[in-house]
Parts: structure tokens; sequence; C-alpha cells
């Protein structure tokens, strides 16, 4: 099963990034000075070492042969898609000015995510795909931030112990060894997404969710969705 990703982007960070010449990036990747601006790390989500991110992001330019172009990253992307160069591997490298913009990314398996997510939002979720719309966490992140981080977590672990029983499953741990390391999990991971929620109440933040190995295209909400970023900057730079 595919991995639910939910990434907090420093926007304006994000957006400079996209609006500097793929040769001044370059020059910061390679010569290690972008690292000074690179948001800092929030410590309850995970994210990629410096080296790995700059080490792809340089790949990237130098694959699509932007490097010495003086135009804005973005709208020289935008331009080789135009060309005819493949769109998912346009849309990664946006992924990755983003991931290292980023605060951090929490993850879980999707199945998961409607244990997270579902109970916060006011109605039910039949199809995964709803854990990818932008009113899901709109709504998801209003109602977790209205609770303390203990509260979540509780809240999370009763809901799934309750789940459990109606499907008929135990909660005995001698039945069952793995019942508590799985309520452990179910802890972290709820404590997490609380941070995580409320980060993106603070400051100029924004969220970007994808199922792991799916489309980078569809990533992020409104102005902030990749695919719009690039077929917005195609149409202007004509």
């Amino acid at each position: 099963m595919a991995d639910l990703l939910a990434m907090v982007v420093d926007s304006d960070y994000w957006l400079s990034l996209l609006n500097m010449s793929a040769t001044d990036m370059h020059k910061q990747m390679q010569d290690k000075s972008a690292r000074k601006d690179r948001p800092e790390m929030a410590d309850f989500v995970d994210r990629r070492f410096d080296v790995d991110v700059e080490a792809e992001i340089l790949d990237w330019i130098e694959e699509h042969n932007i490097l010495h172009e003086q135009d804005s990253a973005l709208l020289t992307a935008s331009k080789r898609m135009a060309d005819g160069s493949d769109i998912e591997d346009i849309a990664s490298g946006i992924w990755l000015l983003a991931e290292w913009a980023s605060l951090g990314t929490w993850r879980c398996m999707e199945g998961r995510g409607f244990l997270y997510l579902e109970p916060y939002i006011g109605e039910s979720m039949n199809q995964v795909g709803q854990l990818y719309e932008q009113k899901t966490w709109d709504a998801a992140i209003s109602s977790i931030t209205s609770l303390s981080k203990q509260q979540y977590s509780e809240a999370v672990v009763v809901d799934w112990m309750g789940r459990r029983e109606q499907l008929g499953e135990t909660l005995n741990e001698k039945n069952d060894p793995r019942i508590l390391s799985t309520m452990q999990s179910h802890q972290r991971h709820a404590e997490s997404l609380h941070g995580l929620a409320e980060l993106l109440t603070e400051g100029e933040t924004v969220l970007l969710t994808r199922r792991d190995w799916s489309s980078y295209l569809n990533a992020g909400f409104g102005g902030f969705n990749i695919r719009r970023l690039l077929t917005t900057s195609a149409l202007e730079g004509k």
C-alpha cells in the first residue's frame, strides 16, 4: 500500500526559488550556500538531508539543460515542458524545490489516513482520493488544532480500538503481540500530525499532499498546485 505524504512548505521561500534563475540556483546548490536559507526542520516530522536534495536538484537542472538560462527556474521548466520534455520529470523538479523549502513531511500508510482525518472533517470519506482534497485537510486541520496534542492522540487511539472491535478483532495483547506497538505507532502519528496542523496555522506555510510514487502534478492546492504553477507559467511565458 502506498503512503500518504503531507509536506509543509515555506511558501515565500519556495516562490523565491521558483523565481530564481537556474544558473543562480545551480551555483547556490553546488557551493552549498543555499543551506543557510533552508527553513529549520520541525523535529516531529521527517525531512531528507540537505546533501541528498541538493544533489537531486543539481541533477534535475543539468538533465534538462537549463543551467545557463537567465529566466526563472519555473518559467524555464515550463518552456522545457512545452518543448516536449517529460512532464513528470519537469514536475519532479518543482517538487524538489518545494522539498528544499519544506519544514518536513508527515507520512502514513494510506489506509491509516482515514483514521487520522475522517472523524475530524464532519462527513464520511468513501474514496481514497478524498485523502488528498483541500477541503478534507482544511476541515481536519481546523478540528485537530482545536484539540490539544494529547486529546487528539487519545481520540485517535480510542477510535482505532473501536474500529477493531467492530471488525471483531482482538484488543488483547496476549492474542496479538502487535497490539501495543500498533497503538504506539498511532499515538506517534497523531502527535506529529497535530504538530503539522499547528505549523500550518502559523506563518506563511502551505501544504502539499500526494500519494507516494504518484504524479507530482497533483501535489498542492489552489495556486500552489504544481500542475497549475507549470501551466500558468507556460501561458505567461508565451
